[in-house]
């Protein structure tokens, strides 16, 4: 059982149980005894998979409107419907899920949380037959059936894979390009009437999208990774059937970041992939490319004979980029007024530069506002513009912060990113309950480092602390009312999904290039 972190691939079935809010409710303690209501239950399989691959991740989750009193036990039963045998089934290490010896039942047991993630692998073995599979995943409240989920595990027939692949690093300066021409080896003879490879090189999307673009200027290359959004795929119609050969484009293809993508990180574990083509397939997917007049991408064997041990199944490009920091910023703020006044304070958040501060993950943001109010301030409210505010105990934020005490914090706000000299406004609703305190409070912008990634530093740490004071020197402005909640704004953790405590990018895109491999083997074609 894991806090969630999700990534963004596959397909999720989610449930709603409850009113789903969007918001992170007050702070309050449940009634005793009572078990908290169900707001939403998910379950991921990550699925198709095909018969014989490696193991697959399966997730279920279930979110509570609030938190549960000690003692309280949460299980989830999966139940799929299929021959014993059919999958192979493990926990993922931490032993919250037990598997019966046929593979058809799995037992996750935990306590009971506001917001719980059970996770497991299974694989369909190669004797299993293709088709769908129904699954039912149980959750219970000590015992108490508190929301059930069904769900459809697809599995596709195994496939004989004719290539294997080499690997490139790339290393971008900030508005710089690169090139890459990767090899790959063929393996096996091409299937039957095939007539074209397409060769298809992917860039960063979902979180990182646009931090690097790959561009391909051939007549036989369009835009797109397999028809899908960003990325290039080339069709090439001189081929040669040569297994044990080693092949690569007879030109690169680019990789360009800009003057802003902050480093050095990697913005990309891009990947690329040859498939083959009958008539069919490159007249009704490709039938408008150009494939044999002006500039061609062609491919040129390098080597004979090398070992395929040497190559993977599946081709990476990572892109690095070089130094390049953000910074960060807040200000010292002011608490102006007589005890018992409630004051909104406006706090300016800014980057400086010179590089973005670019979303790395998936969840409520990458970067955070972390505040200790002095004694004589009493929370009232916060609030800012695309803000998801979490409890300091929140799981979240110790994965995320572990820097925070949650004894003393008094909120952390996430954000998703920042572009280099752009700025927002946090504002603070604080009620006065001593006007004559001297203490001070802190006001913290950090960015999540997930074991140092992404490992872009703050080009001046001395301005991502500032004071909170009372009635003392500085700004303080305006008066406001409260509901001594945090923001109704952002992404509650009651609607979040996930695999891991922190699930870096490139390796969600590396999860979802695997997947639509192991998919093209079975069905004959590729989906973004």
């Amino acid at each position: 059982m894991h806090p969630p972190y999700p990534p963004h691939t596959g397909k999720r079935l989610l449930v709603v149980v409850g009113a789903a809010g969007l918001a992170v409710a007050a702070f309050a303690s449940p009634a005793a005894a009572q078990t908290p209501e169900v707001e939403a239950a998910f379950v991921e399989d990550y699925s198709p998979v095909t018969v014989g691959d490696e193991p697959t991740l399966a997730t279920a989750q279930i979110d509570f409107a609030e938190a549960f009193e000690a003692g309280r036990t949460l299980t989830a039963t999966v139940t799929i419907d299929a021959p014993d045998g059919t999958f192979a089934i493990a926990d993922d290490g931490d032993g919250d899920c037990v598997p019966n010896a046929a593979g058809t039942v799995v037992e996750c047991t935990a306590d009971a949380a506001e917001s719980v993630l059970f996770d497991y692998t299974y694989a369909a073995v190669l004797e299993a037959e293709p088709g769908d599979y129904d699954y039912t995943v149980e959750f219970k409240v000590d015992g108490t059936t508190v929301a059930t989920v069904d769900d459809v595990i697809e599995v596709s027939a195994h496939s004989v894979e004719s290539f294997r692949y080499g690997y490139a690093q790339l290393d971008v300066e900030p508005g710089g390009t690169a090139e890459a021409a990767p090899s790959f080896l063929q393996t096996d003879p091409l299937p039957a009437g095939t007539v074209a490879l397409a060769y298809g090189v992917s860039e960063p999307g979902y979180v990182m999208s646009g931090l690097a673009e790959a561009s391909a200027p051939y007549e036989n290359c369009v835009d797109g990774y397999w028809n899908g959004d960003g990325g290039v795929t080339c069709i090439v119609t001189d081929i040669e059937d040569s297994p044990g050969t080693t092949f690569a484009p007879d030109a690169p293809i680019s990789f360009s970041v800009g003057e802003t993508v902050p480093g050095p990180v990697d913005v990309c574990g891009c990947g690329f992939e040859v498939r083959p083509l009958t008539a069919e397939e490159l007249e009704a997917e490709y039938g408008d490319v150009d494939t044999e007049t002006g500039d061609q991408l062609g491919f040129e064997a390098v080597s004979e004979g090398d070992d395929p041990d040497d190559f993977g199944w599946a081709g990476f490009i990572d892109v690095r980029t070089a130094e390049n920091p953000f910074d960060l910023s807040v200000t010292d703020v002011n608490a102006k007024g007589d005890k018992g006044k409630e004051v909104t304070l406006t706090v300016p958040v800014k980057n400086l530069g010179p590089a973005d501060a670019a979303s790395f993950f998936d969840g409520p943001g990458s970067y955070g506002i972390i505040g200790s109010l002095p004694k004589g301030l009493e929370l009232v409210e916060v609030d800012g513009e695309d803000l998801s505010c979490l409890e300091p105990d929140d799981p979240m934020v110790e994965h995320s912060f572990p820097q925070v005490d949650p004894a003393t914090a008094d909120f952390v706000c996430f954000f998703w990113s920042l572009g280099a000299g752009e700025s927002f406004d946090f504002q603070l609703t604080v009620k006065i309950t001593d006007d004559k305190s001297k203490a001070k409070g802190t006001l913290e912008i950090a960015a999540i480092d997930n074991e140092g990634y992404p490992g872009v530093a703050d080009a001046d740490p001395k301005n991502d602390t500032a004071d909170i004071t009372i009635n003392g020197s500085g700004s303080g402005n305006g008066n406001g009312t409260g509901t001594g909640k945090l923001p109704k704004t952002g992404t509650s953790m009651g609607m979040i999904v996930g695999v891991a405590a922190l699930v870096l990018v490139a390796g969600v895109v590396m999860t979802a290039l695997a997947a639509r491999r192991r998919k093209a083997g079975a069905a004959g074609s590729l989906e973004e």
